[in-house]
């Protein structure tokens, strides 16, 4: 055979191992991002369960109130947050970071918005209005990934409903205390 043949054999060889190298490369970099988005969603899931978001999330709900008050409101354009409202800052910061994660795609969307999206909607329903008081001073761009979260967050439930998988059968229990508890709220006047 001619030297011509094994330098053209020798070529195929090594784009083949070149070939097959890329493709492992390729392999181990998603399941490197599959791990990656784990650790930083298992982090998100513990900060979102912590006493400070618990914190935050109750007087996330006072804030509907507070929002009435013009002191108030002008407080929130000051450069210096108010002391009561840094509790809810935290909420806010921890949607802003998840936010730009979901938005670079360092975290999936879709399973953000599976797991978070209630919660992620109710906090912005809450926060909200206290954000745009906020951009009057700050711009704009303050907690615009959150809102951007919070956009995803609704579209998603509003194409999914539910999070169960229409082709699995419901397996939980019947509630036979439904109509007993039911009566008892009636006759103590407690709406549900």
């Amino acid at each position: 055979m001619s030297p011509e043949f094994w330098t053209a054999f020798a070529s195929v060889g090594t784009l083949v191992v070149i070939a097959a190298t890329a493709v492992a490369a390729i392999i181990q970099l998603h399941h490197l991002r599959g791990s990656n988005q784990i650790i930083a969603l298992n982090e998100f899931r513990e900060a979102f369960e912590s006493p400070e978001l618990l914190s935050a999330r109750n007087a996330a709900f006072e804030l509907t109130e507070r929002m009435e008050d013009p002191a108030f409101r002008r407080s929130l354009e000051r450069v210096q947050t108010p002391e009561w409202f840094q509790r809810i800052q935290y909420a806010a910061r921890l949607l802003e970071t998840l936010g730009g994660y979901v938005k670079h795609g360092i975290v999936s969307e879709e399973i953000v918005c599976d797991l978070w999206s209630a919660p992620i909607v109710t906090l912005w329903t809450n926060i909200g209005p206290a954000i745009v008081v906020m951009r009057r001073t700050r711009g704009p761009a303050t907690y615009e990934n959150f809102e951007m979260l919070a956009c995803l967050a609704q579209r998603f439930m509003s194409r999914h409903p539910s999070a169960y998988p229409k082709d699995l059968p419901r397996i939980a229990p019947p509630d036979k205390w439904e109509q007993e508890d039911a009566r008892a709220r009636a006759a103590t006047g407690i709406a549900r």
